[in-house]
């Protein structure tokens, strides 16, 4: 019988990678992303066995990373200088003229909220209702969320919508 600590690892392991880009990404690829992530996966095995295996796990483990990434802003209310945006395309493109690298570099530029809501939605490929139950919003500020980054998107990217 495995334990729940082996059963926690099992479950995760295929999420670890979209769960370290959710929170880098929403962190504006700050170095803090390592911390962030740590105690995410510590307060996932810390409640695992909370989590009723009925629900979604991925669902589950981005909520509490979403939350660890508002109680890093909330620790941190400074201002924190926006990194270069060319590293930033850098560092998750293939190459000069990338379609994601500047996808992403422009989605730095978005509020808080807004770029969390996106990526969660866009990046972790989590559904609507999904990002509602884990940022206990209704789906419809949800949906408005991510019309409001959308149009942000547009205005920063300079794109006309007709």
């Amino acid at each position: 019988m495995e334990t729940s600590q082996s059963l926690f690892w099992d479950y995760l392991a295929p999420l670890k990678p979209k769960l370290y880009n959710y929170i880098l990404k929403s962190l504006n690829f700050s170095q803090d992303a390592d911390d962030v992530f740590q105690e995410t996966v510590l307060h996932g095995l810390r409640y695992f066995r909370s989590f009723r295996r009925d629900e979604n796990f991925g669902a589950w483990i981005f909520g509490i990373a979403h939350n660890e990434i508002r109680t890093h802003f909330k620790k941190n209310r400074r201002t924190e200088s926006m990194k270069d945006p060319d590293k930033i395309a850098a560092s998750v493109a293939g190459g000069p003229g990338d379609a994601v690298g500047e996808v992403y570099r422009y989605a730095a530029q978005l509020k808080p909220r807004e770029r969390d809501i996106f990526f969660l939605f866009y990046e972790s490929g989590l559904s609507i209702t999904e990002i509602a139950g884990l940022t206990r919003l209704k789906e419809g500020h949800i949906k408005l969320i991510l019309f409001q980054a959308r149009a942000a998107l547009r205005d920063i990217m300079g794109v006309t919508h007709e």
